[in-house]
């Protein structure tokens, strides 16, 4: 095998739509730069945002922010909060909302997965600003849950890789984690 060497460091992720309120106004921007930080004990995620991204207004004044995972079916809406910005396009119709326990944060009906987030921190990065978030409260649609657990074939999750700006959806599952590796432990 033969490496070749690149400035490309890209993976398929989720996507996310990040949702705030600026000046009494929900707003929605799609973000490729997104992750989970902490499972457990507190769950934390991530979001990064260039800088003059309108969402980071309501962010940073509120306080709170809203993390929507948009299933393959939410493409087109899900591309576009992401091509127009809140600066001179008014995003607030384009999904129906609701709030979880505080009101600062708008989440989308429509979103297979929703979470409310308190930001608990701002990374400043050269032209971006990391958002680190403490995750409030969790809502999951109800038929994306099979036994008990989030069945990622139902929630069918958009995901997006900025190597060559193409959206994806997920495979098939390959393996189980914590037991695949158990037969090269050695006794």
């Amino acid at each position: 095998m033969s490496k070749v060497k690149t400035k490309v460091v890209s993976f398929p992720v989720p996507i996310c739509i990040a949702s705030s309120i600026i000046e009494g106004k929900v707003n929605f921007a799609t973000y490729g730069c997104f992750g989970l930080l902490a499972p457990r004990p507190i769950p934390y995620v991530y979001i990064g945002s260039v800088e003059p991204h309108y969402t980071n207004i309501g962010i940073k004044e509120n306080g709170y922010f809203g993390i929507n995972i948009p299933s393959v079916d939410q493409i087109k809406e899900t591309d576009y909060v992401g091509l127009v910005s809140g600066h001179n396009t008014d995003k607030s119709n384009v999904f129906k909302t609701f709030f979880g326990k505080v009101d600062k944060a708008p989440l989308i009906e429509d979103c297979p997965i929703n979470m409310l987030c308190k930001l608990t921190k701002t990374v400043d990065l050269p032209g971006r600003d990391i958002f680190i978030g403490e995750v409030i409260e969790t809502y999951v649609n109800q038929e994306c849950i099979t036994d008990g657990k989030l069945d990622f074939k139902k929630i069918n999750p958009l995901l997006f890789t900025s190597a060559n700006a193409k959206y994806w959806e997920l495979g098939n599952i390959i393996g189980s984690a914590y037991k695949e590796g158990k037969t090269m432990i050695q006794p």
